[in-house]
């Protein structure tokens, strides 16, 4: 079994410089689904990518992630936000790996209601990063991220590791998410953009969100670099939602996400 485990950790180092890992998978169900485009969400789980995103009153939300299926290695995250007057406060733990190799995160982020129309956001980070048989290495990192809405259009960008943070020499990525969203009917959105990791090709991405009942709702995605199509739903109890959503891959098998999100 642990050799087995290796050989996957093995794998999973060579495949996640090429996604731009350091803990950089959908932090939810209904964002992986939408093809990373957070300002379709607004809940928690948005102080991950852009924390000008979170936009619910309170908001509370898990997930877990089997990564190319691979049923030896998860990813699991929990968020948790609360808005006082103008004011949204959130903290979030995120844990990728198994017993061999382990990437740990915990966020608190702020966001802030400028003006009217306009959320600003900012996040720090401390990274923890273990490899058996090596020591650990740890780090700080600060995101930053603005939201704008206009009529039925929301924009958002955000801007992560502004401060170059490291582990051990090695550089955390960098990379700006930048995206639009169009509220074409009361029940379906769309939205569409980019995420730049320096030194790394854009990957132009693609997401729609269609509840035609109350209580259910059904999102799709597509982006590049690479070729990925996302796909999934969200069934709703009072304000608890259940979502479900898998996203392909060139070569391996897909990532199944769970999430479950309580928020009003």
């Amino acid at each position: 079994m642990k050799f087995t485990l290796l050989v996957i950790l093995c794998m999973c180092m060579i495949i996640l410089p090429l996604e731009g890992a350091f803990l950089q998978y959908a932090p939810s169900a209904k964002i992986a689904a939408l093809s990373g485009i957070s300002l379709l969400d607004g809940s928690a789980s948005c102080l991950f990518l852009n924390p000008a995103n979170v936009q619910q009153q309170f908001s509370a939300t898990t997930s877990y992630i089997i990564p190319f299926s691979f049923k030896g290695v998860s990813y699991k995250n929990i968020a948790l936000s609360y808005r006082l007057g103008r004011t949204t406060i959130g903290l979030g733990y995120q844990d990728f790996g198994n017993d061999i190799y382990k990437e740990q995160s915990i966020i608190s982020a702020v966001n802030l209601q400028i003006f009217s129309h306009y959320w600003l956001g900012v996040g720090l980070r401390y990274l923890y990063n273990k490899t058996e048989t090596f020591e650990a290495q740890n780090s700080y990192q600060v995101d930053v991220g603005i939201r704008a809405e206009y009529k039925n259009l929301t924009f958002s960008t955000s801007y992560l590791n502004l401060n170059f943070g490291e582990l051990e020499n090695d550089p955390l990525p960098q990379e700006n998410r930048t995206f639009i969203s169009c509220a074409i009917s009361e029940n379906l959105h769309a939205g569409f953009g980019f995420v730049k990791e320096f030194d790394y090709p854009f990957s132009f991405r693609v997401g729609i969100s269609y509840y035609p009942l109350k209580y259910a709702g059904f999102f799709s995605g597509f982006h590049t670099e690479p070729n990925q199509f996302t796909a999934g739903c969200e069934f709703k109890f009072s304000n608890f939602k259940i979502q479900y959503a898998i996203e392909t891959h060139e070569y391996l098998d897909p990532t199944h996400y769970i999430s479950i999100q309580y928020g009003k």
